[in-house]
């Protein structure tokens, strides 16, 4: 049996730009818990992937160095680009995207555009390694669309409202089947919730 398990990144500083902005203290803490978590979990090797940006990698940063692990860096798991519109806010362009996989204002891209331009990344990501447990960490809404297209859950806007900074789904797989697919935030300290 082989264990995908995908991470939002932990809670990050506000200030600077946004691949640079690094964890909070609270984030620190939720980086800590987390990969105590993940040592419980884990019981093969396993092969860590994570975006470029500065709050994912230092979420599993203590992973990697407990266990001497390569972060393997991926643009391709840099957040979706919603874009900014006159219109919108924010959170009403994500709700349309999640409603319309087709949907993007003028500046961003669509769902279905970041996931067909990750694909080919994804199948060679969760295909190699042989037995290896993989390890993501990557964004809120990359994380759903993962989820959505690649491996096919029911996953929408309001899936997407309840994650929480950290968030780990844990999926088993056996024989190319998921055996198991589960929501798995116990025992981490200091979550935090967009309102």
């Amino acid at each position: 049996m082989k264990k995908f398990i995908l991470i939002r990144h932990g809670k990050a500083k506000m200030d600077g730009e946004d691949h640079l902005r690094k964890l909070d203290n609270d984030g620190i803490l939720q980086s800590k818990s987390i990969c105590e978590k993940l040592e419980k979990i884990i019981k093969n090797d396993f092969s860590i992937y994570s975006s470029r940006f500065v709050r994912a990698v230092d979420t599993i940063k203590p992973l990697a160095e407990k266990f001497k692990k390569e972060i393997i860096m991926a643009d391709e798991l840099k957040e979706i680009n919603i874009g900014k519109s006159e219109e919108l806010n924010k959170h009403e362009i994500i709700k349309k995207m999640w409603e319309d996989e087709n949907f993007k204002v003028a500046n961003g891209e669509s769902q279905i555009n970041k996931f067909n331009n990750m694909k080919i990344f994804l199948e060679k990501m969760f295909n190699s390694n042989g037995n290896e447990d993989i390890i993501i960490v990557t964004h809120g809404n990359l994380l759903g669309i993962i989820l959505k297209f690649y491996f096919k859950r029911n996953f929408g806007f309001n899936d997407w409202k309840m994650m929480s900074m950290p968030d780990l789904y844990e999926l088993s797989i056996e024989n190319n089947e998921i055996i198991s697919f589960y929501r798995n935030i116990e025992n981490i300290n200091k979550l935090f919730y967009i309102k």
